[in-house]
């Protein structure tokens, strides 16, 4: 008996302080190597971001991994040498002495993996990991990062902390939460009553798109597991096509309703702010943090055209309504208007709101485009006079969503804020016909 008891405990130590590989060696890999041996910058043709990969040789043809043998293991031979010219990684600060400690015993006990999909992205793994569940109730209002209204305008998606929360835009009334979701949720896009595009992740960790149901939440799986935040997402009018794009620089576009990749491109030299959809569905417009906004063939995913008018960050476009120019806005307050060549047009500078950031566009009408700024205004403008036409709302915080509904012949605005609240209101009338915070349980 005492025999027994004492192999039990044994038993259970040993279990305890097996080293997890999603807890504890993939976040190592994804934070000080995957940037350098993923997808389209594989140096020495190793890489790292799927699990499948990282047991395959690169260049140097040795195994990378050797269970049981961490000093027959390239991998480990690279990160705990004193070799300036071999260590990695390369041009950074060796490994801490833990993590190489916790990478070798992780190998010599068999370099195990507590993951059933051998194919699986490093950073998906990590992110399922680190998922919190949503606060049953918010200690204070959250910002409203996103929204989405349904097909049917009498449901608007929002934004929320590892959630989708779901409201009626009729009463303000809170219908379904959807967990599991992107710690934050940065873009959402509602091509039907059964298909919701969910994106977002951690800055600086994690970027993801989630393709959910909302009439059945179980219903649901992951469209991108990317390296950095997605921070920007549109569908096409026609509901075949939607793109996201974010801190990786990356634009990917996906073919509706299958979820299948059409393809990728890195367009910008840097983070991706906004994107929309011209009305035809054929072209692609984005904003980004390199100062340039530009035009990309919906369905062969080649730039048509490079607008270089802005002296700074690029945070938001939208197309006019006959899919032939675009619109661009930037953090200094400056709209700029720009054709299918990328060339300003004679009317293209707009100055609506002062020096303060243009977070979103959109148009009223073909001769009315309207602008949401960090101010917290929402105003509409002449565009062939180039000025302000009207002063639709204003709020006491940035205003980070714009949509636009149409209800027979009454235009609604429908706002999210910084200040956690959103707000519908109808054009001409100065105070909100409805307005609620988006946080359940506040």
């Amino acid at each position: 008996m005492l025999r027994t008891l004492l192999f039990l405990s044994l038993t259970a130590i040993a279990s305890a302080a097996e080293i997890s590989f999603s807890r504890q060696i993939a976040p190592i890999l994804i934070d000080q190597c995957v940037e350098c041996h993923r997808s389209g910058k594989a140096k020495g043709s190793y890489r790292l971001d799927t699990i499948e990969l990282m047991f395959k040789a690169g260049d140097s043809e040795t195994a990378p991994l050797v269970a049981g043998k961490p000093d027959a293991s390239e991998l480990y031979r690279l990160i705990a040498t004193h070799e300036g010219d071999d260590r990695m990684p390369k041009k950074a600060d060796a490994l801490p002495e833990k993590d190489m400690q916790l990478i070798r015993e992780w190998i010599a006990d068999g370099a195990k993996l507590d993951v059933a999909d051998k194919k699986a992205a490093l950073r998906a793994i990590v992110s399922e990991q680190e998922k919190a569940r949503a606060p049953e109730k918010y200690p204070r209002p959250l910002p409203v990062t996103a929204l989405a209204l349904n097909p049917a305008g009498s449901t608007l998606a929002c934004s929320g902390y590892f959630e989708t929360t779901l409201w009626e835009t009729s009463t303000g009334k809170l219908q379904a939460r959807i967990d599991g979701m992107p710690e934050r949720i940065l873009a959402l896009a509602w091509v039907t009553e059964n298909q919701l595009a969910v994106a977002g992740g951690v800055p600086g960790r994690s970027g993801e798109v989630w393709w959910v149901n909302p009439l059945q939440p179980k219903e649901r799986r992951r469209l991108v597991s990317a390296r950095d935040c997605v921070l920007a997402m549109v569908a096409s009018p026609d509901g075949k096509l939607l793109a996201c794009g974010g801190a990786d620089n990356q634009v990917r576009c996906f073919e509706l309703p299958s979820g299948k990749l059409k393809w990728q491109i890195e367009p910008h030299a840097d983070w991706i702010m906004g994107m929309a959809f011209s009305p035809d569905s054929q072209h692609i417009a984005t904003a980004s943090r390199d100062r340039t906004a530009k035009r990309i063939d919906a369905a062969k995913g080649e730039i048509e055209a490079t607008f270089t008018g802005h002296d700074c960050t690029v945070l938001s476009v939208a197309s006019t309504p006959d899919s032939k120019e675009t619109l661009s806005g930037d953090v200094e307050g400056n709209i700029r208007r720009w054709d299918r060549n990328g060339d300003a047009t004679k009317d293209g500078s707009l100055r609506p709101g002062g020096r303060t950031e243009m977070l979103a566009l959109s148009f009223l009408d073909a001769g009315t485009p309207m602008a949401a700024m960090g101010s917290g205004a929402v105003v509409s403008m002449d565009a062939k006079a180039r000025k302000t036409k009207d002063k639709i709302t204003r709020y006491d915080d940035r205003v980070n969503v714009l949509l636009l509904q149409r209800i027979d012949n009454t235009a609604r605005i429908i706002t999210g804020c910084h200040d956690g609240r959103v707000r519908i209101n109808e054009l001409g009338k100065a105070e909100p016909v409805l307005q609620f915070v988006a946080s359940p349980g506040w």
